[in-house]
Order: structure tokens, then sequence, then C-alpha cells
């Protein structure tokens, strides 16, 4: 049931053929998001294309998204800063922040801090918490902006009271380390669990190190796996490995050779060298794995190419050579 008072969908695509800028970006978002209609990104495309050439912010950000990722028309960066930058002029935030990222990652236009700096502030000044927190992080390290931690300090907090989960734990890293702050773990834990509970596989990796360990909570070994495990879901290739060290070693889960196997796997293609050592001594084993010395070598080897003392010292007690 549609709310009272909007639009039909007859109604909106009779005036968006009629040339009705903000009925063409209304019916865009519904073909784009498949809003009371089937879901159809190509239609989407050609009506928030139209609405953008009319001057609609909203649809210039949302199709220069599209062009950003090549949703219902072809990957061109170079469009999408273009529409970004449009939208960014009359004001409207997502844009401007939009902008200043891909000003500050070199996303499609040359890595320039200061600019991102200036479209992060636009975006900040008006409560957008990305904003907040990548400015938050240029002010930190001086990139673009003088160093000022005290000003990213005060950024993140804006944007960690609107559960930005980044800068829930830039706040608990700052507050472990007492870099900027008083060091005080008890804050630092805190912000961790509140980004860990909203999602975030940094945050969760560090709990479950600290559960694992005993760093500043009880050890819990079960809870510890808990965390990694979610962490490790989210791709983080640091908790896989340690996962599957604790399957391993059936700490805090059941033992699984097999398992710590296929987590040493997950890790190794983000190139983990620790992940690919241990895999490899697996298959030297025939641990969880067929044996297969050559496979094994060639892992420990690829493990010390990467830097893994562990891996190099194994290979010069075999006389193995290795780069």
């Amino acid at each position: 049931m549609k709310p009272e008072g909007s639009p039909t969908l007859l109604e909106l695509t009779a005036r968006s053929e009629r040339g009705d800028a903000d009925a063409q970006y209304i019916l865009g978002k519904k073909y784009y998001e498949g809003d009371g209609v089937e879901k159809d990104v190509d239609r989407a495309a050609d009506l928030l294309k139209s609405s953008a050439e009319s001057g609609n912010p909203a649809a210039q950000y949302t199709f220069g998204y599209m062009c950003c990722f090549g949703i219902g028309v072809p990957v061109d960066k170079l469009a999408a800063i273009r529409w970004y930058r449009m939208a960014a002029n009359q004001g409207y935030v997502e844009a401007q922040y939009g902008l200043g990222f891909m000003c500050d990652t070199g996303e499609g236009i040359r890595v320039n801090k200061m600019e991102a700096a200036k479209w992060y502030l636009l975006a900040a000044d008006k409560g957008h918490p990305g904003a907040q927190c990548n400015l938050g992080n240029l002010y930190f390290n001086g990139f673009g902006v003088r160093r000022d931690k005290a000003e990213a300090i005060r950024l993140y907090h804006l944007a960690a009271e609107q559960g930005n989960v980044d800068a829930l734990f830039n706040l608990g890293r700052i507050y472990e380390t007492g870099d900027g702050v008083e060091r005080d773990d008890g804050k630092a834990l805190e912000y961790y669990k509140e980004a860990a509970f909203r999602g975030d596989a940094h945050s969760l990796l560090n709990l479950g190190i600290r559960y694992l360990v005993g760093n500043g909570v009880r050890i819990d070994e079960s809870l510890a796996a808990k965390m990694l495990t979610a962490a490790a879901r989210k791709g983080d290739d640091k908790a896989q490995y340690l996962l599957g060290t604790m399957y391993y070693g059936g700490t805090g889960v059941e033992h699984s050779p097999e398992t710590a196997a296929k987590l040493f796997e997950k890790a190794s293609f983000n190139w983990n060298d620790q992940a690919i050592y241990h895999l490899g001594l697996l298959y030297l084993l025939g641990d969880g794995v067929p044996q297969d010395d050559r496979r094994g070598i060639g892992l420990i080897k690829l493990a010390a190419e990467l830097g893994n003392d562990e891996a190099a010292a194994l290979l010069a007690t075999r006389g193995e050579p290795h780069h």
C-alpha cells in the first residue's frame, strides 16, 4: 500500500515522460531498488540520467554511483566523478562524501588529500558520519591538512555517536595505545565491543585475541572462537589464520585438522604468510589434507619469500633453496 498522498506508478510514469525531473528520480529509484516494480537497473539508469541531466542533485549522485560501480551502465569512474561534482556543488551531502572518498583513495582520479579534506569537511559539517571519520583520519595523520590529533579525535567521537564502526575502532585503538589521549584500556574495550556488536571485523579480531590471551578480560577460549569466527566470515585473514590454529589445537573448539586446513587456505588467498606456512606443514604431514611433499614445500617456500622466518628456518634445515 502506498503512503497517502504519494503519486501512483502511472502518475510517476506520465510525469516522467513529460520530462519531470523529480518524477524521473523517484521512478528511477523504484526501478533501481525494485520498490513496487520489478527491479530493472537499465530502466533505472535511463530515468536517473534524464533526471540528472535536468539538474536533480539526488539523481546526479545516484547515477554517478551507478557509473562508479557499473550498475546498469558500463563502469566509468570519470563520469562518476563528474556527476558527483555536479551534485556536490549543489550541496548534496552523499556526493560531497563520495567525491572526497574518490580524491582520498585515488579512485578514478589522482590522489589529492587536500581536495578530499575540502569535500569531507563540507559533508562532515552536515553530520555525515563517514566524512567525519575519514576527515578525522586525515587530521590524525596530517594528510592534506595540518596534523591535529585532538581534532581527529573530536571527529571520531562525532562519527562514533552515529554508530560509525571505523570511528569506533579508531577510538578503541587510540585509547588502547594512548596515542593523542591518556591511555585507557577500559575505554578501548568499550569502543571495540560496540564496534564488534555492529559487525566490525577489525574489532571482532581484536576482541577475539583479547579473550584468547586474557588481555584486559578474563580468558574465554570459547568466546574468542566465536569472535574470530565472525571476523573470519567477513574475510579477515588474520582471524582465519588464528581460528585455524585453534581448530588444529582444539582450543575453544573441537579439534579438526580438516577445518584448520580450510581456514589456512582461505587466509592464504590474502597472502597471509603464517597461514601459507602452516598449510604447507599440513601437506608435509598429511594432516587434514592429503600428504603432498611437493605442494607442502612449495607453500613453505612461498611463505619464506613473503618474509616468514619460521618457513625460512625450516627450509634451511632441510637444505631447500629459496629466494
